[in-house]
């Protein structure tokens, strides 16, 4: 590339770093690059890179620069080497130094993990590896780089986490340790850094593997208290196990199940993550049946899954949470083959067209999950019924009907309370009786109902 034969000219150095040479090393793609330049000041690199492309001072002190070269769709973080000192508790309080003269081992001292502690040249393609990243990559171990890692910024705990269950790895004993002890740091953290790392775990093959890392270390009770309170809450005896044990399997389940269509869809995680999260608050036990109950959990599960969105701002990740909560509400539906269409056409109209599949979806993860984990033959029978429905297009909703508010106020009725009252009693009327949607049927209705009028003696709208 152009601009990096230019920076070599200049006296500059080139170095691939972080997750772009961890990534390739480990031979996996990674879009974006990631890299180190020394010898050159900021100003002097940044006016260079601009007669290449688009350049955006970024980071603490404009001490990153974001470059999208011309006519490419790869972006590049380029950064100068750079120290840092921790000046109090937390991640903001830090003293961040830049210079371009600073030896390229000074730089990477400062870095999380010895997986990303490492550099390689660009010009002479040596690597520089002085805390022996590539041994622990080789060996699947997660190392800190220093003690003082977690408590300068106590991200990197959640970080260790999604790492760990995105590449398998595992945390050697020493990092672990200082994990357990700096665990409380993490409410430190602004909602918005932990949101993106979460994002990042749910992504991974088996993100149980990092929940579980999270519930030994003591991160769940801080980021998660509402999966914490579900360990040691039995499921019923004919499950076994506590209800963390069985959300485990329906997020991983949900994540990369083949009999999940739209495994890995981040909508349908979080309801997997939170769909159960009201079992403790509901734990009974019936004498009657001899056995443990949750009446109503599914209802409790929605408010605290709305609260953790909420705190955790999770609409920024582009989620619908209203989505969320509906699938969470609605996952304790009867999976019986036998639906009548009328049925299977009201239960569509309650989820909603574009909800109804992840729904079935997340039913599919909960028994995958469950003491029966093959025993899906209704759940698919069902959501076979459902497609065969759907394929009629009959109408499911207000926007289905052959007439609108708009029909509706050109007969006099003015727009409010009693507008989406005719509405909403005419598709009831078309979800038992589809034939019905007809624009001379629904307005002939309208009037004698609710203008009492003869329907042969009123004007109504002429068809189109």
């Amino acid at each position: 590339m152009g601009f990096l034969k230019t920076i070599e000219e200049r006296g500059g150095r080139v170095y691939e770093v972080g997750g772009t040479l961890r990534d390739a090393m480990m031979g996996l793609p990674h879009k974006d690059k990631d890299l180190l330049v020394t010898g050159l000041p900021m100003d002097e690199l940044s006016a260079l890179l601009s007669d290449f492309g688009a350049v955006q001072k970024v980071g603490k002190s404009f001490g990153v620069l974001k470059f999208r070269p011309k006519d490419a769709d790869s972006e590049f973080d380029i950064a100068l080497p750079r120290v840092e000192r921790s000046t109090g508790v937390g991640h903001r309080d830090f003293e961040v130094q830049y210079d371009p003269f600073l030896p390229v081992d000074k730089d990477l001292s400062r870095r999380d993990f010895t997986i990303n502690a490492m550099a390689r040249s660009l010009n002479t393609g040596e690597i520089l590896d002085p805390f022996s990243g590539r041994e622990d990559l080789r060996k699947k171990i997660l190392k800190q780089v220093f003690p003082q890692a977690f408590e300068e910024d106590p991200l990197r705990m959640l970080r260790a986490v999604q790492f760990a269950a995105r590449f398998d790895l595992h945390i050697e004993p020493f990092t672990l340790q200082s994990m357990k002890t700096h665990a409380g740091l993490i409410q430190t953290v602004s909602p918005e850094r932990i949101l993106e790392e979460i994002r990042k775990l749910l992504l991974a093959p088996q993100p149980s593997k990092g929940f579980r890392i999270m519930k030994e270390t003591g991160l769940l009770k801080h980021v998660f208290p509402e999966l914490q309170t579900m360990i040691g809450v039995p499921q019923p005896k004919k499950k076994g196990g506590d209800v963390f044990d069985h959300t485990m399997l329906v997020l991983d389940a949900a994540r990369s199940h083949p009999d999940v269509a739209l495994a890995g869809d981040m909508e349908l995680l979080l309801a997997a993550l939170f769909h159960d999260a009201g079992k403790p608050a509901t734990f009974a036990y019936s004498e009657d049946k001899q056995q443990v109950t949750f009446y109503g959990h599914q209802i409790v599960s929605k408010k605290m899954a709305n609260r953790w969105m909420k705190k955790y701002k999770a609409s920024m990740l582009g989620i619908d949470t209203e989505s969320v909560a509906t699938l969470i509400d609605c996952h304790m539906f009867e999976t019986k083959s036998y639906y009548t269409e009328r049925a299977i056409r009201r239960f569509i109209n309650k989820v909603g067209q574009d909800l109804i599949f992840k729904l079935i979806d997340l039913r599919i993860a909960d028994k995958k999950g469950g003491a029966y984990p093959e025993s899906v033959k209704g759940v698919l029978k069902l959501k076979q019924k459902i497609s065969d429905e759907i394929a009629k297009k009959p109408p499911f909703g207000p926007k289905d009907l052959a007439i609108n508010g708009n029909d509706l106020m050109k007969m006099g009725f003015a727009e409010g309370p009693l507008l989406g009252k005719i509405l909403k009693e005419l598709v009831e009327i078309v979800l038992d009786e589809p034939e019905k949607n007809t624009r001379e049927f629904l307005l002939a209705y309208v009037a004698e109902k609710f203008l009492n009028a003869e329907p042969n003696s009123l004007k109504v709208p002429s068809l189109p």
